[in-house]
């Protein structure tokens, strides 16, 4: 392989933009700190309890929920903060988000490439 980077298949090139890269547990409880995935990003989070979050940052700013801003890529006077919303268990959100902090409930997060 050259330059050492890693040529995925079609399948695996999926299966990581899917978040099969990895995931970790995320409690209210047990921590209070960011978490920010050693490679990639956050592609999906989903919720176990009912939860709210204190941070969560964006890739992209103003592309994808997150706790800072109110418009969006997508609809300059539309949207709100994710801060302002308790997401119910069950739910699952997708998009790029490169750290997590949670005010309340627990959730699991994917990491994608």
């Amino acid at each position: 392989m050259a330059g050492g980077n890693k040529k995925y298949t079609v399948v695996e090139a999926q299966n990581t933009a899917l978040g099969q890269a990895g995931s970790i547990l995320l409690d209210y409880s047990t921590t209070d700190e960011d978490a920010a995935p050693l490679f990639g990003v956050f592609v999906a989070i989903q919720f176990i309890e009912d939860t709210t979050f204190g941070t969560l940052t964006a890739e992209v700013s103003q592309m994808y929920p997150a706790s800072g801003g109110t418009s969006t890529s997508i609809d300059a006077n539309a949207g709100s903060a994710a801060t302002a919303v308790t997401f119910p268990q069950g739910m699952t959100i997708f998009g790029r988000w490169t750290a997590i902090n949670l005010a309340s409930g627990a959730c699991i997060a994917y990491v994608g490439g």
